[in-house]
């Protein structure tokens, strides 16, 4: 995952180049309140010659179907096989302010994706670009598996992860990973705190973690101990690659790392995460 707000254009070609050298297979973009997810994978493609970059995500709510589509494909078409589009629906608390109404996820996601497939774009266009959503509950899950080529999973246990791959099937479930590079055990669950904080108080993800089988205080105030470590993967390099392993096991067929703690502006920083993807024996990451 790219923190692209955090970054001038100089660091993002940096970042990418980075990223290929090291083996790794894509590059995923954000969409928050800064960089146009598209324009962001646009100079990320440009500055590379292979990997792979997507969206993770894009919001549904902020333009419309015909849009999104066109954007994907003038990348397919100037990057041939190497951008993927990830959508997402974000939440009521992120959209709202923005001047969107918040519709029922599942025929917000029918009615855009009825328009994605029925747009007709005026520019030739050939291969097709892989689309996943952004999905926790299981009508969502059923939707991904239905209508796209699979689905990302965020802030989930192990657990889920078996139960989505069984719903997704032969769909590409993309599991969203906060890892912390960090070995003490304090200093470690401290910075995974602070990585999920943002997502503690929103509702869609209560609704979702009572699913999986914790309960409010599980997840009150900051979290427990329990709770933040099974979201949250932490420690040395062996314990981090141990738990990637479990991850793929579990039905993860892509990891996207989102790193914490780990300095990717020199090479070592890049040499250590090469080294752990490598570990987990996969390196679709």
């Amino acid at each position: 995952m790219c923190a692209a707000d955090a970054m001038d254009a100089g660091q993002l070609t940096d970042f990418a180049r980075h990223a290929e050298a090291s083996g790794l297979s894509m590059i995923w973009v954000p969409e928050l309140y800064g960089r146009d997810p598209f324009i962001t994978a646009a100079s990320l493609l440009n500055a590379t010659n292979e990997i792979s970059v997507g969206t993770a995500i894009a919001n549904v709510y902020v333009r419309d179907a015909r849009a999104t589509k066109s954007a994907a494909y003038s990348l397919q078409d100037a990057y041939p096989g190497r951008f993927v589009l990830g959508l997402g629906l974000s939440n009521k608390v992120g959209n709202e302010p923005r001047g969107h109404e918040w519709l029922s996820p599942i025929a917000k996601m029918q009615d855009f994706m009825d328009r994605y497939d029925d747009a007709r774009l005026m520019f030739p266009c050939s291969d097709n670009v892989p689309c996943y959503l952004a999905a926790h509950g299981p009508k969502l899950m059923d939707f991904a598996a239905q209508r796209l080529d699979g689905a990302f999973s965020y802030l989930q246990t192990s657990r889920f992860s078996v139960e989505a791959k069984k719903k997704l099937g032969s769909g590409r479930l993309n599991l969203m990973q906060p890892t912390v590079f960090l070995e003490d055990e304090k200093s470690a669950r401290a910075a995974a705190r602070k990585a999920i904080s943002i997502y503690l108080p929103l509702e869609n993800y209560h609704r979702a973690w009572r699913e999986r089988g914790f309960v409010d205080s599980d997840f009150a105030g900051e979290g427990t101990d329990e709770f933040v470590d099974e979201l949250v993967v932490w420690g040395d390099d062996r314990q981090i690659a141990t738990k990637f392993k479990e991850q793929f096991s579990c039905g993860a067929d892509h990891l996207i790392i989102i790193p914490v703690k780990l300095d990717l502006k020199n090479e070592l920083g890049w040499q250590r995460l090469s080294n752990i993807v490598k570990g987990a024996g996969q390196i679709n990451a």
